[in-house]
């Protein structure tokens, strides 16, 4: 084994493969900080300058931050951010990726009968990635592509069984409660089991 490997691979593969895996985790904390409508967290996956075009906002990651926390999912009740396909491309610090989702997005019926209107989106999502300074891989600039989207209405689960502990925006989540010890999830929970 030489200097230039490790393990059998070369330094650089194994660069590219640290840098994948970060990429990944930097997509997956933006589906929490969405569904959990945590602006601190949103911001924390951009670069301080970056750029987000989505669907119906351009702006600054400060201005989405609010816009998409304030405006875009106020009217729901709860959404669902799951990832699929990750097509990456890194040339140096910069990694060029598409991002394949699915997000779901529900209310409840104007007339509250139990029902929810489920908004269901496949989206991609076309980021360029930089690492600055040998810093963390953060968004740079991000375009949002819908590929398809539909509306319907559903029997809400949420509201006919009570006894189910359920996901909650901001801190009140389990999530949260988890982070910061173990201690508060019964009280939190109700006494229902989390896992």
């Amino acid at each position: 084994m030489t200097d230039a490997t490790v393990g059998g691979r070369d330094r650089s593969q194994l660069r590219t493969m640290l840098a994948e895996a970060e990429i990944k985790s930097v997509l997956a904390r933006y589906c929490r900080a969405i569904d959990r409508m945590d602006p601190a967290l949103i911001r924390s996956v951009y670069h301080s300058d970056a750029r987000d075009n989505h669907v119906s906002f351009s702006g600054s990651v400060d201005e989405f931050a609010v816009w998409v926390c304030e405006v875009a999912l106020a009217a729901y009740e709860w959404t669902m951010h799951n990832l699929g396909t990750c097509n990456l491309q890194i040339v140096g610090d910069v990694a060029y990726v598409e991002t394949y989702a699915i997000c779901y997005h529900g209310r409840a019926t104007a007339d509250d009968d139990g029902l929810e209107i489920l908004k269901t989106s496949a989206v991609r999502y076309i980021d360029r990635f930089e690492s600055r300074e040998d810093g963390p891989w953060l968004i740079a600039d991000r375009l949002v592509v819908v590929d398809w989207r539909r509306e319907e209405q559903i029997r809400s689960q949420r509201r006919t069984r009570p006894q189910e502990l359920t996901g909650q925006r901001g801190p009140a989540d389990p999530s949260y409660v988890l982070r910061r010890g173990a201690g508060d999830v019964a009280a939190v929970s109700g006494g229902w089991a989390l896992f």
